[in-house]
């Protein structure tokens, strides 16, 4: 019923088009009659005409009924919609945000023994300084070398279907903005295929784009990297193709997105 209702209030305009339409034919039907009546000259003549006025009026009056009781149904009807909380933002298909971490600054207590000496040492997040009230007893900090964190081993390409391929971009690639992916996806009771991205460390892939029609040896679609995807690498990029009975046939190589 709820549902009949929401659709009557988005049809309203149409019924009020319609009932007025419908009140002004009958209006105009409901005064000829009456000039037929006067103009009559039999008694029955003038009764015919007199009902087929009152029939007349009798239907401007349900076609203004009609109207008042949409109007009240929209009325009604849009209380609740403007109390319905408004939808989420969607975020962008395939995309998982990264949560950001927040460095939170640790308080040091002040002992007696650095307030005697002299030596007040302040922590902050990547900051560390050290004041001495001796200028001349200063002793040159001594800055560890940054730790160099080495990539991730390369993974071949995995296609082994000669049917599912990727030929642009090569395996091992750097990537970014809108890139032409080529290839082949031609499998037998073809349904479509799709492209796929699985972020490094993540087991899930996420879903790009999909496409209704084979393809041979030739541009298989446009993947357009946004802001959203993380930077670096090695990611997973996928082409599944998938038969009409849900099989899927993979082809998956590596790359790296650049900033």
């Amino acid at each position: 019923m709820e549902t009949v209702l929401n659709w009557l209030a988005r049809q309203a305009v149409l019924f009020y088009a319609a009932c007025g339409l419908g009140a002004l034919v009958y209006v105009f039907m409901a005064l000829a009659a009456r000039r037929r009546a006067q103009a009559a000259q039999f008694s029955l003549e003038r009764e015919i005409t007199r009902q087929q006025q009152t029939r007349a009026w009798v239907m401007v009056g349900l076609f203004v009924a009609l109207g008042l009781l949409v109007f009240a149904v929209r009325m009604l009807t849009a209380p609740e919609q403007a109390l319905t909380p408004p939808e989420p933002p969607q975020q962008l298909a395939g995309i998982t945000p990264v949560p950001t971490a927040t460095a939170t600054p640790t308080a040091i207590p002040i002992t007696p023994a650095a307030v005697l000496t002299g030596t007040v040492v302040a922590t902050a997040p990547g900051l560390q300084a050290t004041a001495t009230a001796a200028a001349s007893a200063a002793t040159p900090t001594v800055t560890p070398a940054p730790t160099v964190t080495p990539l991730s081993p390369l993974e071949p390409p995995n296609c082994p279907s000669p049917d599912v391929q990727i030929t642009a971009p090569v395996a091992g690639s750097s990537v970014k903005g809108t890139v032409e992916v080529w290839g082949t996806a031609e499998i037998n009771s073809f349904a479509y295929y799709k492209f796929e991205i699985q972020f490094q460390g993540s087991s899930t892939p996420n879903f790009i784009a999909q496409f209704e029609r084979p393809v041979s040896s030739g541009i298989l679609g446009y993947w357009t990297i946004t802001a959203e995807y993380p930077v670096g690498g090695p990611h997973r990029f996928r082409l599944v193709a998938v038969d009409v009975y849900g099989n899927t046939t993979n082809c998956i190589i590596p790359v790296f997105i650049s900033p």
